[in-house]
């Protein structure tokens, strides 16, 4: 072989790594290896056949956690597969194991470009600036619209959470292309648009008559990301262990000019990712965290610093699970200082059973990616005529802090049976979905 060949084929072998990871030697007992439907395959590598959202799960005799589990995961690394944003699709010339973004999901429209004043249109898809700092305008789970709707929102699903660095958690939701297309061709995202409508979100399989009008509905289905993040440290910073971004924060829900540093480098610290598919029409319910969060309730973990935990506090403003904050919610003085006290964060609802091994065999296909530092909690849905759920309890610690036990409002730290009670503005049915709540 020539000088010229052996150049050729180093530089071939470069790519084929960039691309795929190394194969995992031992795939757990919780994996499928006979599973009909790539969403609950469990992969062997990380290539970019992977980049592609899964359309479904198909759990063995229709009950086993682990397959939906393993659709979680495989749904985790295609919504945070880098996209390219000429396309709002994801870019399977890159790969996740670099950490680089925007990645697929940040491509969705973000609820506040749809569900706009009225005078406005949504805005186009793929039509939002990519590039340059995101602009974070929710430091709670519940929006201004949707608390202007719903007063008692705020207090049926968690306040506001202050990490250790006495930062407000920033939160954004989005909506995937189907279910875009869905809500604007059906003007659902104006209060006028909803009235006397039965709620029905596609799911995938739906061709003729479309449900989503005049724009075609694809074969995904109807998706929502929920995602939570935190102002980083220059030391969590250099530890390099979240997926980071440029933002612009507030100082509080009104969009008031922070007095502190912007932008700033935020971190990923919660993820729901939420999809209706054809075999679940109450959806699947698939949440992450980074693995730093919060230690679990009587575990060794309360020995050790988290972001959202600190071993070594005493006294009553210590006590677990407590917002610190209080109305009207402000994050910075006058003078850039933090107003409000760390929260101490503790799991009270151990991580569902099935996910720990899978964890650690997708942590180990992800390599040294920054992707490797998180974790999937459980995946939530309706299998045995379980009316709540399977699991009974599923709660993000950044999300749904302070209703792991459920809430003053008679909800359970359940997805669905939490979101079977949304509502649109004309107090119908929302078909599991409080995005149609912030119709104004």
């Amino acid at each position: 072989m020539n000088t010229l060949s052996h150049l050729a084929l180093a530089i071939s072998s470069t790519v084929l790594i960039f691309l795929v990871s190394d194969p995992v030697q031992a795939i757990p007992q919780e994996c499928n290896t006979n599973s009909p439907c790539l969403g609950s395959t469990c992969p062997t590598v990380i290539s970019a056949e992977l980049a592609q959202q899964p359309t479904d799960a198909c759990p063995r005799f229709g009950e086993f956690q682990s397959d939906v589990d393993v659709f979680s995961w495989n749904s985790f690394i295609a919504m945070n597969w880098p996209a390219n944003l000429n396309k709002c699709e994801p870019d399977v010339e890159k790969s996740i194991l670099t950490g680089d973004g925007p990645t697929e999901w940040e491509t969705f429209s973000e609820d506040t470009n749809v569900f706009v004043s009225s005078g406005s249109t949504p805005q186009q898809w793929c039509s939002q600036k990519l590039k340059g700092p995101k602009v974070f305008k929710h430091i709670s789970k519940a929006s201004a619209n949707l608390q202007e709707q719903f007063p008692d929102i705020d207090e049926a699903v968690g306040g506001v959470l202050t990490d250790q660095n006495q930062r407000l958690v920033r939160s954004e939701k989005r909506l995937n292309l189907d279910e875009y297309n869905y809500v604007v061709s059906n003007d659902l995202w104006n209060q006028a648009g909803q009235q006397g409508k039965a709620i029905n979100f596609p799911d995938g399989s739906q061709s003729s008559p479309s449900p989503c009008g005049d724009k075609p509905c694809g074969k995904t289905g109807s998706m929502e990301i929920k995602a939570a993040w935190k102002v980083l440290s220059q030391q969590e910073i250099d530890k390099g262990r979240f997926y980071t971004t440029q933002g612009i924060v507030y100082n509080d829900n009104k969009e008031t000019t922070s007095p502190g540093k912007n932008p700033v480098t935020l971190g990923l610290v919660g993820m729901h990712i939420i999809h209706k598919t054809p075999s679940q029409n109450s959806w699947f319910w698939s949440t992450f965290e980074q693995v730093d969060n919060a230690p679990t309730i009587k575990t060794e973990g309360l020995k050790q610093p988290h972001s959202f935990y600190n071993p070594n506090c005493e006294g009553p403003q210590c006590k677990p699970n407590v917002q610190t904050a209080s109305k009207p919610y402000q994050e910075l003085n006058p003078d850039g200082i933090p107003i409000n006290s760390p929260v101490q964060v503790i799991r009270t609802t151990p991580i569902e059973s099935s996910a720990p091994e899978l964890n650690r065999y997708y942590q180990q296909l992800l390599g040294d990616s920054v992707w490797a530092n998180y974790e999937l909690i459980g995946t939530q849905w309706a299998t045995g005529g379980a009316p709540q759920g399977t699991p009974p309890f599923l709660a993000n610690t950044t999300l749904e802090t302070f209703i792991q036990k459920g809430s003053p409002f008679g909800f359970q730290s359940s997805c669905l049976g939490c979101h079977k009670g949304a509502k649109t503005t004309d107090n119908q049915s929302a078909d599991f979905s409080f995005l149609l709540g912030e119709a104004q």
